[in-house]
């Protein structure tokens, strides 16, 4: 029998590989579709029904969840990592904390330069924050998960004023010159523009750090709950996680993707119709790290055994996602007017690629390729 800890990594890894296929679904739209695709749905990408089907489940499911579900895991590897080494008897833990996530800083810079959506970068400034934070009451640890995590929502309500109803800067947000190029929703809701533009920049840099740092906490949390342990019985993680995480999530994500429809995605509602849908984030959440640790404890080792070795190389296989994506609707196909249902068998072919090739890579080697190349940096030098 495997130990309760080697059972707590082994969990933790398994919602790690889900996680890391998951948020594909979403980050392969900004490298296939124009920009305002991931966020306008009808600019780009949507030609019938079926393009519709696959938009309701990857905006009910996916959209922000898989990322939150993403940054929670990493908080909770955050303290795992810093228990191991104060285990291993490491005289300096925070300063070896504080080099591995600037090296990850640096992969971060390079990966943002070939793409936008980068979060690396982020994660690692952020860790910063975590080290003052992951040991504090639980209580307040919950608190501050909350509020960084529903931040984001009061932010869309603030930031939607600043334009007009037809997307651009408000006149008196110019008269303040609040900001210098004058750009309006941009390329985030119109598949015609190519500029993204300062207010908007500020939006998502602040948007996906509250909402990154909220998610982080509730991990940590969660972990010291134990909840990532995959030791509580059926019922508790049913009870308790799924059924009411999934029925208030879904909910509140379907409400968002209702109202976009009833106003025909007007730039008037761009920002604040999807904060149901950010309230629905830590729900649904939640009832993924249910369902993921039920999955992990019910199904056989000779299927979660794919899902645990993804997750072991999240680091490679997030950054390979790039480059496959990169390859695929850059190099081979760079007409950028893919379908959702094109763009989704892809992302099929990626999954079982990433899927087949963990499962085999881990089968040989204690760690994927970047995560032993990132241990040995972390670890130099230091004994």
């Amino acid at each position: 029998m495997p130990s309760n800890k080697n059972t707590r990594i082994e969990n933790i890894d398994f919602i790690r590989g889900v996680a890391v296929l998951g948020i594909l679904v979403m980050n392969s739209l900004i490298f296939a579709l124009p920009v305002s695709a991931y966020f306008n749905h009808s600019s780009e990408g949507a030609t019938n029904i079926i393009d519709w089907i696959i938009i309701f489940f990857q905006e009910i499911f996916i959209s922000q969840k898989m990322m939150g579900l993403f940054s929670l895991l990493f908080g909770a590897s955050f303290v795992l990592f810093l228990e191991s080494l104060r285990i291993k008897g490491y005289k300096k833990p925070k300063l070896i904390i504080l080099w591995r996530n600037f090296i990850l800083f640096l992969v971060g810079v390079i990966h943002a330069y070939f793409w936008m959506g980068d979060i690396l970068t982020i994660y690692a400034i952020l860790s910063i924050i975590l080290l003052f934070l992951h040991n504090r009451n639980i209580l307040l640890l919950l608190f501050l998960a909350v509020f960084f995590t529903y931040f984001s929502s009061i932010l869309a309500l603030i930031f939607q004023s600043f334009f007009d109803s037809e997307g651009n800067l408000s006149k008196t947000i110019i008269e303040q010159s609040i900001f210098t190029d004058k750009i309006g929703l941009g390329k985030f809701w119109f598949s015609d523009s190519i500029i993204l533009g300062e207010a908007m920049s500020l939006y998502f840099l602040v948007d996906i750090a509250c909402r990154s740092l909220g998610m982080m906490l509730l991990g940590i949390c969660l972990y010291r709950l134990n909840f990532l342990s995959a030791e509580f019985e059926k019922k508790t993680y049913i009870n308790k996680l799924i059924i009411p995480g999934f029925i208030v999530g879904i909910i509140l994500s379907l409400i968002s993707l209702v109202w976009y429809q009833i106003e025909d995605y007007s730039p008037e509602i761009a920002l604040i119709a999807n904060i149901p849908n950010k309230i629905g984030i830590i729900p649904l959440v939640v009832s993924y790290v249910g369902l993921c640790s039920l999955l992990y404890k019910k199904i056989s080792n000779k299927y979660s055994s794919y899902f645990v070795s993804t997750g072991r190389m999240a680091f490679t296989n997030y950054l390979s996602q790039t480059i496959l994506c990169f390859i695929i609707f850059n190099l081979l196909f760079s007409s950028n007017n893919f379908s959702r249902k094109e763009i989704i068998i892809f992302v099929f072919i990626i999954w079982i690629i990433q899927l087949i090739w963990s499962k085999y890579w881990m089968s040989r080697f204690n760690q994927g390729p970047l995560e032993f190349i990132w241990r040995k940096i972390t670890y130099l030098g230091k004994n």
